[in-house]
């Protein structure tokens, strides 16, 4: 066998074997998104995320892994007290949501696994990345709008960027104007048009009932505050962030 032939061999085997690997981590994901996907609606963040990071190795730019991985780095912030280990979790989350975006641009749902974690992060950093992260929040949540309209909680999402740009204090505001330049619009009467709108697509979100509850409050609408209030303090926990819904909805509550 010349070396030419031999070349040529041996690049044949290991186009076959990259081909095979390929195919076999195609029909391997969809079975560790079904496991990771089981544990995380049982809350349980940590395995759900060993299972994704353990599928990472085979399938590294698959855009809907990518996003849950993101979604569990962010979730797992809401269990410590360490304003330290948040800002970590919440930095590996949005490392993960940029790569699902940069992966699959036209993926809605990686628009908007982005534009939460940059909201997720936001709190933890100094006010003007804190601004400049804010306007990045809209510019995602909108792409993802674009990309499927029929997602409440794109729709949630953008209803607390107004919320938060609406009761933003004078300082913040002034800063917001350098970042900006011109201030986009922001009102409480939008945040409270997409809470409802996220409420028509999504009704058993109780987040959506307590966020439009808290705008409610905002507007001075006492008794439409109050009933919507008690409507998502009633549900029952679904997701994660629930309680951190409820600890909101029971102080605005508490102040009407």
């Amino acid at each position: 066998m010349n070396s030419c032939f031999r070349c040529f061999v041996l690049i044949a085997i290991f186009a076959r074997l990259a081909m095979e690997s390929g195919i076999a981590a195609d029909a391997e994901l969809p079975a560790i998104l079904r496991k990771g996907d089981a544990l995380e609606a049982k809350l349980a963040t940590q395995p759900a995320l060993d299972v994704y990071l353990a599928g990472e190795k085979s399938a590294p730019e698959n855009a809907e892994l990518l996003r849950r991985i993101a979604r569990q780095y962010g979730e797992l912030m809401v269990d410590t007290d360490s304003r330290e280990q948040k800002r970590e979790l919440g930095e590996k989350a949005l490392a993960y949501a940029k790569r699902a975006v940069s992966a699959e641009p036209e993926n809605a749902l990686a628009q908007l696994s982005l534009a939460i974690c940059y909201g997720r992060l936001a709190p933890l950093l100094d006010n003007k990345t804190k601004i400049e992260y804010s306007k990045l929040v809209k510019e995602y949540a909108e792409k993802s709008r674009a990309l499927d309209p029929n997602d409440d909680l794109t729709y949630h999402v953008l209803g607390a960027w107004n919320y938060e740009l609406a009761i933003m204090n004078p300082v913040m505001r002034g800063l917001a104007r350098i970042i900006y330049g011109e201030l986009p619009h922001a009102s409480l009467e939008d945040a409270a048009e997409n809470f409802r709108h996220a409420i028509k697509l999504n009704p058993q979100r109780l987040a959506n009932h307590v966020e439009l509850g808290r705008t409610y409050a905002a507007m001075g609408k006492t008794a439409e505050a109050r009933e919507e209030l008690q409507r998502g303090l009633g549900m029952p926990n679904r997701e994660k962030d629930d309680p951190g819904s409820k600890l909101r909805g029971i102080e605005a509550l508490r102040k009407l």
